[in-house]
């Protein structure tokens, strides 16, 4: 029941986000929006879908070689599939695909259910560890855009005297914060919130330690890197859909990667938020909003084919796989 609440709940904040932004296009723009699907050019949409699904292939060798060292050789194919089939699930209830995949991955090569949960924690430390480094990376080179954009909307919404005071506002209300908990540093650390935090903390530290231990390491950091270099190709490709887009550089879609994978950590799959970011960053850089709406539309359509067909294609292949184990499973008796 918390579950169909929750997705509920999530559904609705992205059909919220679509409402809101198509809310502010006039007719015209809208209109400019469904035009520029009209006149977008396909084949670039097809290499986009390619590049990434092999995405997901790269993650499928990652996992692999977390895997290995265990004494267990799961075959490509399956573990392939079964990253796509968490990734559809994941569509439905956030973080359901990890556990998924597990199950699927465990029954279909013999490999104990806990120990493939082990991996996708050390997966999961490295890539949240990635994304915060990527993502401050990314504002570090696009300071002063970032700046002025931001500053730029802010003075459209609020006087320089308003910001400046609640930046004190801000201030005082985080010293007064860190005091409190200063002084009740012994009574948080009893409760159950504090507990949960220390012991994903202690998780990250564990997953890294974990990967130092990998006999390759650096492969395994360059199979991450290298999952992140796809997903930014991806949106480069997806610029060339589109004359208005097709003169922006790799910089770009690097920013537009790193600031949209902000959707899907708000909405499953994005939903809503993630074409409205990508026409947002879009227009930092000169791109009227319909046809930053347009291709972040694009690119979310993109993603989504891609998890929902091969997703699909393995629940139907572990499917028969199940029904092949239990039809010799009775052969045998």
């Amino acid at each position: 029941m918390k579950k169909t609440i929750r997705l509920v709940l999530f559904l609705s904040i992205g059909i919220g986000f679509i409402w809101w932004f198509v809310s502010k296009l006039s007719p015209e723009e809208l209109n400019q929006v469904f035009d520029s699907f009209s006149k977008a050019n396909y084949f670039w949409f097809v290499v986009a879908l390619l590049i990434n699904i092999s995405s997901a292939l790269v993650r499928a060798v990652r996992w692999q070689q977390l895997i290995r060292p265990m004494g267990y050789n799961p075959k490509l194919m399956p573990t392939f599939l079964a990253v796509m089939s968490g990734y559809l699930a994941n569509l439905a209830v956030p973080r359901l695909g990890e556990i998924l995949r597990c199950g699927l991955i465990s029954k279909s090569q013999k490999i104990p259910f806990e120990k493939a949960v082990g991996t996708v924690v050390i997966e999961r430390t490295v890539d949240t560890i990635l994304f915060i480094l990527i993502f401050f990376l990314g504002l570090m080179i696009e300071f002063n855009y970032i700046k002025d954009y931001i500053f730029n909307n802010i003075n459209n919404i609020i006087t320089l005297e308003k910001l400046q005071s609640l930046i004190i506002v801000g201030v005082i209300s985080m010293a007064l914060v860190f005091i409190i908990i200063f002084l009740l540093r012994k009574k948080i650390r009893e409760t159950k919130l504090y507990n949960k935090i220390k012991e994903v903390l202690l998780g990250f530290l564990e997953g890294i330690k974990s990967i130092l231990k990998l006999k390759n390491p650096l492969l395994f950091i360059f199979n991450s890197l290298l999952i992140w270099f796809i997903w930014i190709l991806g949106t480069y490709v997806i610029f060339l859909c589109f004359p208005e887009t097709m003169h922006l550089s790799f910089k770009i879609a690097f920013i537009a990667t790193i600031l949209g994978a902000i959707g899907p950590i708000v909405t499953p799959g994005g939903i809503g938020i993630f074409p409205a970011i990508i026409a947002q960053v879009l227009l930092m850089y000169g791109i009227v909003k319909p046809i930053g709406y347009a291709a972040g539309w694009l690119l979310w359509i993109v993603s989504q084919i891609g998890i929902i067909l091969i997703g699909l294609t393995g629940f139907i292949y572990f499917s028969k796989t199940k029904k092949k184990d239990e039809t010799n499973r009775i052969n045998q008796k």
